[in-house]
């Protein structure tokens, strides 16, 4: 298992995001030393968002994403707005280790797009249950088992490197797991591909949960900036 810190980018600047609203902006912040201090502490990977172009605010977080890459000697997996398979491509040949991409759930029209590239992670939004965060601000109702099948259809188009399952519910809030969370992520892992999880991870216990589950990586960020984690507590549970 992997703990990723998670950096999300905003007007170029760290932001505290909760249940995917912005809850705070950090003025003073400079995202190319936080990604240093992350490697310098031990991180294996970094996790880096695009607020603004998962929100589309009309500003977009790229150079400084990219200068991110080129700092770092750590892989950095980038997410957030990403719906082209042009910004795929970009990303992929300034560095980027892993790409998040987020489909509509139980869509296959948008694969073709995506085919043959190399690196793509699926990015799944889950609000509970059986709702899923569609493309925009929309849900949709799946069952678990009827959302692993899609994955497997998404994986025989693609090659997907994995999936990242974000409890959307719990982003932010250091209010744990949900059961219902760890049931989906137990069908998920059924598929054979590696399974990421980000949102509500405040304890060892979540993410000895998370491991036993199958999870190979744990995306963090309130947790570990506020210091109710730190990454040298957590090695044990590194693999």
């Amino acid at each position: 298992m992997r703990i990723i810190p998670s950096i999300d980018l905003m007007d170029s600047k760290r932001v505290e995001v909760i249940g995917h609203i912005v809850n705070k902006a950090l003025e003073d912040s400079d995202p190319v030393k936080i990604a240093a201090y992350w490697e310098k502490a031990g991180a294996s990977m970094v996790h880096v968002v695009d607020i603004d172009a998962a929100l589309n605010t009309g500003r977009s977080n790229d150079s400084i994403i990219k200068r991110i890459i080129r700092s770092v000697r750590i892989p950095v997996q980038v997410a957030g707005g990403i719906r082209s398979r042009k910004q795929v491509e970009d990303y992929l040949s300034n560095g980027a280790s892993r790409i998040v991409v987020r489909l509509r759930p139980c869509s296959t029209n948008a694969l073709n797009d995506f085919s043959g590239l190399d690196k793509i992670v699926l990015g799944i939004d889950y609000l509970g249950r059986n709702m899923f965060r569609d493309i925009g601000k929309e849900s949709i109702v799946i069952g678990e088992e009827k959302a692993a099948s899609w994955v497997l259809k998404v994986d025989d188009a693609i090659g997907l490197k994995g999936i990242l399952l974000t409890d959307v519910g719990r982003e932010g809030s250091l209010a744990g797991l949900r059961r219902e969370t760890l049931s989906l992520l137990s069908i998920l892992r059924e598929t054979g591909l590696e399974l990421m999880y980000a949102g509500g991870v405040s304890s060892l216990e979540d993410i000895l949960a998370l491991k036993e589950t199958g999870v190979k990586g744990v995306i963090i960020g309130k947790a570990l900036y506020n210091g109710l984690l730190s990454l040298e507590g957590l090695r044990r549970v590194e693999d």
